[in-house]
């Protein structure tokens, strides 16, 4: 009997060194490959989205705008998105549909205020007695909840067969009204009512 109480202890000795053995060799492993260091695994995004479409509503559930991008990378952590190639279309029946457009962009402010660079493009269709209006300048800042865009930048407006350029713009996307801060030059043909 003391032979096999001997045998049984020795193998649990052997169990337990293994087990000990092991567990030490994969914490190593996961030290070294900083697969347990939490800052390595609080790093960078949380996902990175191809070809998405999302909707945004507003309180009642009614649609407000259309996103669409090559690809969004999204970082909660940081509250920050980056976009590749971002479209955003206005859907409120009310007003014009706006389409703007840009080369990048960044959303952060919980995705209130998207900043656009590149070439950015706001395009408004006609609406009652108002031409269409396109919009061109090298970066802006939207404004999502306050429906209104501005940029520093130079930029080009034409509006139906009249153009209008300058430095800074204010769109108000409410009121339909777009501002041109500074330096501004207004070109209306002849032949033009506006």
């Amino acid at each position: 009997m003391r032979n096999t109480d001997w045998v049984g202890n020795l193998i649990s000795i052997v169990i337990f060194t293994v087990l000990a053995l092991a567990s030490f060799g994969l914490s190593e492993y996961l030290v070294r490959g900083r697969l347990g260091d939490t800052a390595a695994v609080a790093s960078g995004p949380n996902a990175i989205v191809e070809g998405p479409k999302i909707i945004r509503t507003d309180v009642h559930g009614k649609p407000q705008h259309l996103l669409t991008a090559r690809e969004i990378t999204f970082d909660e952590r940081r509250d920050r998105s980056e976009l590749n190639q971002p479209i955003l279309l206005s859907l409120t029946a009310e007003k014009p549909r706006t389409i703007v457009r840009a080369d990048q962009a960044v959303a952060t402010d919980h995705q209130n205020r998207i900043d656009l660079f590149g070439e950015v493009v706001f395009a408004r269709d006609a609406f009652g007695n108002q031409p269409p209006a396109r919009i061109t300048t090298s970066r802006a800042t939207l404004w999502i909840e306050e429906e209104r865009a501005d940029t520093d930048a130079p930029v080009f407006v034409q509006r139906g067969l009249s153009t209008l350029q300058g430095i800074g713009m204010r769109f108000d996307q409410k009121t339909q009204r777009i501002d041109i801060i500074s330096e501004s030059r207004m070109v209306v043909p002849k032949d033009s009512k506006k």
